[in-house]
């Protein structure tokens, strides 16, 4: 007996497939790939969009996407304060007007009382400023 081309066939179909990698069942929770297809397959994404556990927070990602710096706070139940920390001059008509927007579209309302889009150093240059653009409203 000789060798038959099936059998060559048989022993070189290890050498030209290709390794899958470890199977679906060892995907960590909420992942959708498992780390060999992502190295291996550049053209899969996934979404990189956090989840949120309040509006104010969706809102804040969305704002520091517009001008980073931003943090939100629950100042009484229901009342918020989203506050420029860090910035040193007020923002650009542009980002302002977007953020404003921004709050209106997630249902909010603005207190134009104490909202403004300013900046006031303090005297001592250590100190943090007197004033920093906020955006004071209702959800």
């Amino acid at each position: 007996m000789g060798i038959k081309l099936k059998d060559l066939l048989r022993e070189s179909s290890g050498f030209f497939k290709q390794d899958t990698g470890p199977k679906r069942w060892g995907i960590k929770w909420k992942e959708k790939y498992t780390e060999f297809e992502k190295a291996t397959n550049k053209k899969l994404k996934e979404a990189d969009i956090p989840e949120f556990s309040t509006k104010a927070e969706s809102i804040e990602y969305e704002m520091n996407k517009i001008q980073k710096g931003v943090r939100i706070s629950e100042r009484e139940p229901g009342k918020f304060r989203a506050r420029w920390s860090y910035v040193r001059r007020p923002l650009s008509p542009t980002d302002w007007k977007a953020s404003l927007k921004l709050v209106m579209d997630a249902g909010g309302k603005i207190d134009k009382d104490w909202t403004r889009n300013d900046y006031e150093a303090n005297y001592e240059r250590e100190e943090p400023a007197e004033w920093v653009p906020s955006i004071y409203f209702t959800l």
